[in-house]
């Protein structure tokens, strides 16, 4: 049974900013992952006293390209 705020995939595939949650339920990672490439750096967010609150769709993709290419 599907949790009851949670927005389905197709629904998340065409938002335009991102929370870490929904980050972490559309690609299947975890959250802290997420969370920490935003406040290290790698991962460009809206971060605001450690608290990661909306990520913008082209700075996800563009880390993802980049994490894709250091994977081995």
């Amino acid at each position: 049974m599907p949790h009851p705020k949670r927005e389905s995939a197709a629904a998340l595939l065409v938002k335009e900013h991102f929370t870490p949650r929904e980050v972490s339920e559309l690609l299947e990672i975890d959250m802290y992952v997420i969370e920490r490439a935003a406040r290290d750096g790698a991962l460009k967010a809206n971060v605001v006293d450690h608290h990661v609150l909306d990520i913008k769709r082209e700075d996800l993709l563009d880390w993802l390209d980049r994490w894709e290419h250091l994977a081995p």
